[in-house]
């Protein structure tokens, strides 16, 4: 037979649409608020950026000081320092290991030949052995007066000199760097959850405007937890706007000492 329609009783929930948010500009509006006009543009991606986001996400310092970087371009920031930062600690470590490796072969030979200045100074050397045979063929290589075995034997005593001095400059940058970048990856991602509360934070805000913050902050309420509403509760929208502006800043920052550092 033909089916029929019972209507719902009065103890069956019924669905109410929520209510359209009016559009009362013109141009682009913002990429994670689309109720909301566009006040700038990501420095890294372009996309459009309300009021809101410019000021939560502008960073203070490095080469995107000044400038708005966009929810997704700061998750993309984040994966893309994590993944330099375990190559590049892969290679400091590498190279520390090479480093110490040298040194210990240079003391057991200099030990062998003399005391402990001979030790000290094999050591040192042999820590930048490598580089001394560069340095020393480079030096002769590119000499401006010309190929010739005086020139090389200058070049290698000029080598042999510096490179104790490069040994200890090494081992300090590596020992620098592996120390400074220890904790990258838990601050971005603390960085990370931050910006995340805050987008879910606007999100809901504009979806229930009229609505009280203490109501949606309520047990069981969407932002029942959320970290960037308890601060802007209890410090206001300012403060909880600084505090992202230095997360943003120090995830690019991180991403700089990241990639620019070379040992």
């Amino acid at each position: 037979g033909i089916p029929t329609f019972t209507p719902p009783g009065n103890d069956v929930p019924t669905f109410t649409p929520p209510k359209q948010t009016m559009r009362h500009f013109d141009g682009p509006v913002c990429y994670h608020h689309p109720d909301k006009p566009a006040a700038g543009q990501c420095a890294r991606c372009g996309k459009y950026v309300c009021k809101d986001c410019v000021e939560a996400y502008t960073v203070t310092s490095g080469d995107y000081a000044n400038k708005c970087l966009c929810y997704d371009c700061c998750q993309d920031l984040v994966a893309e320092n994590v993944t330099d930062l375990k190559k590049q600690r892969g290679k400091i470590i590498a190279l520390f290991v090479a480093t110490v490796i040298g040194m210990i072969i240079g003391a057991a030979l200099g030990g062998s030949l003399g005391g402990a200045v001979a030790a000290i100074f094999c050591m040192l050397w042999f820590g930048s052995f490598w580089t001394w045979i560069k340095s020393s063929v480079g030096g002769w290589w590119n000499n401006p007066a010309g190929r010739s075995l005086p020139g090389f034997i200058g070049a290698c005593i000029g080598g042999l000199i510096i490179a104790p001095i490069k040994t200890v400059i090494k081992l300090v940058q590596c020992i620098v760097y592996l120390i400074k970048t220890s904790k990258f990856i838990k601050e971005d991602s603390e960085a990370l959850v931050q910006m995340k509360e805050y987008m879910e934070y606007t999100q809901v805000m504009s979806r229930n405007q009229g609505v009280d913050l203490e109501t949606l902050m309520s047990q069981g309420s969407e932002l029942y937890n959320n970290s960037y509403a308890q601060m802007v509760s209890t410090q206001g929208e300012s403060a909880a706007d600084a505090m992202l502006r230095q997360y943003t800043t120090r995830i690019a920052e991180n991403g700089e000492i990241i990639r620019d550092f070379a040992a």
